[in-house]
């Protein structure tokens, strides 16, 4: 491999949260870095669903400089508990959420949109080398560096570089194309029977739904026997209530989850007829919205045995598939970048007369360093959200009864500091970074 300077070059596939935050951190080393990012362009207009982005998540944006800059938009409340209910309109609990005395932040309700759309301004001021409407093709990996084909709006390219990060979310292309270069064929993501609907309506659109939801209580979770439905105010001016829907669906195909509005909505009034207020008000005043509501199938990936091969390594969904009923998604990503990035950042240090073309052996040692890391944490993550998932199926009248039960004895010991493991987790090195930045200005 033949190198035009002593930087270490990469290649990110997949220019959402999590590949966003790597070549953000990779940015402020000697680093070169290509972001190969197969939708056409960068979004104009809101898209996405609203998430929960947790204290941890909110130290790692702190680590690069943009929490403030998130919190500062028009989308994002801080959000210490989560209230849940049942369907008969009963209290179970408030779980908590982080707060900013313990934590440095509370968890945050907030558009998607909103993160990623931080991130890229970010990325734009920065001048890092994004490449729009790209989709990785195929890799071959050498002992001194990586072979990564794209197609690039319609044109064949590649590159040789020393690492190609996969960042590319629960459909990954790289995934394969990694465990190709072990051998192996890669696990697909399958069906977990759960689906989700979701809309954005004007919080005054339902009667009452303001005094509801407040500041106080912005979030509110239903468990109820047919299913989950959760609701969250989360825009500053309160104008704005974000709801969806969590329950049992058989398998379809792509096209056939596009069923029409009327019998989508029919289906849940019936699922969802019995509930207290404002669960069937909110399918209502939807139903009669002109807006289309968001469909998620929830796919998930078995626990890979392997995030990475010589040079090529995984983060984020492609490497751990986060089902979406932890509120860690968004979250786990912006840590494995940040910790990643950390360990290259330490390579870097060490290796500094030679960052170019660095050894398979130091190499693979750096990536099996981030997966016996990181992957305790993110499994433990991942069974706690199954967990949670399950408790969205159907059950009978008895299930349910002994389901409520159990969650109010579970939040009665629920405290900011039981917590802890998961909102006050910091990754190694996250506060080094604001100096790296003041030593680029």
């Amino acid at each position: 491999m033949s190198h035009s300077s002593n930087e270490f070059e990469v290649i990110v596939a997949g220019g959402g949260i999590a590949g966003a935050a790597i070549a953000l951190f990779l940015s402020h080393l000697n680093t070169r870095v290509t972001i190969i990012e197969s939708r056409p362009c960068r979004p104009s207009t809101a898209e996405g669903g609203i998430l929960m982005i947790g204290s941890n998540g909110m130290n790692v944006l702190q680590g690069l400089g943009l929490a403030e800059k998130l919190l500062q938009r028009e989308s994002g409340l801080q959000v210490s508990h989560i209230t849940i209910m049942d369907g008969s309109g009963g209290l179970i609990g408030r779980v908590p959420q982080g707060c900013v005395e313990r934590h440095g932040f509370a968890s945050t309700a907030i558009l998607r949109w909103d993160i990623h759309e931080v991130l890229l301004d970010d990325v734009d001021q920065k001048g890092l080398d994004m490449r729009w409407n790209s989709r990785i093709e195929s890799v071959d990996e050498f002992d001194d560096s990586v072979l990564v084909r794209w197609i690039e709006a319609g044109e064949k390219k590649e590159k040789e570089v020393d690492l190609l990060i996969g960042a590319d979310g629960i459909w990954s292309t790289t995934r394969p194309s990694m465990y190709r270069c072990l051998g192996l064929e890669a696990p697909k993501p399958r069906y977990s029977g759960l689906v989700g609907v979701g809309f954005i309506l004007s919080i005054d659109t339902v009667p009452g739904l303001s005094e509801f939801l407040t500041l106080e209580q912005p979030v509110v979770m239903v468990q109820s026997r047919l299913g989950f439905v959760g609701m969250m105010r989360y825009d500053k001016a309160g104008k704005k209530v974000g709801w969806w829907t969590t329950h049992e669906a058989s398998e379809r195909s792509r096209e056939e989850w596009k069923v029409p509005k009327e019998q989508m909505f029919r289906e849940l009034r019936e699922r969802y007829s019995k509930s207290a207020f404002p669960v069937p008000q909110l399918i209502q005043a939807s139903e009669e919205s002109s807006e289309q509501p968001f469909v998620w199938p929830v796919y998930e990936v078995e626990k890979l045995g392997n995030w990475h091969s010589k040079r090529v390594v995984l983060i984020g969904d492609a490497a751990h598939a986060m089902p979406p009923h932890s509120g860690q998604g968004a979250s786990q990503a912006l840590e494995d970048a940040a910790y990643l990035a950390y360990l290259i950042r330490q390579h870097l240090d060490q290796h500094s007369n030679s960052t170019r073309g660095s050894t398979a052996t130091v190499l693979h040692s750096l990536l099996d360093t981030f997966q016996k890391e990181r992957q305790p944490r993110v499994d433990d993550i991942v069974d706690e959200a199954n967990r949670r998932g399950d408790t969205k199926r159907e059950t009978s009248q008895i299930g349910m009864f002994i389901r409520k039960w159990m969650m109010k004895i579970l939040i009665l010991f629920m405290s900011q500091k039981w917590m802890d493991g998961w909102f006050g987790y910091k990754v190694p090195g996250i506060d080094e970074w604001s100096a790296l930045r003041s030593a680029a200005r």
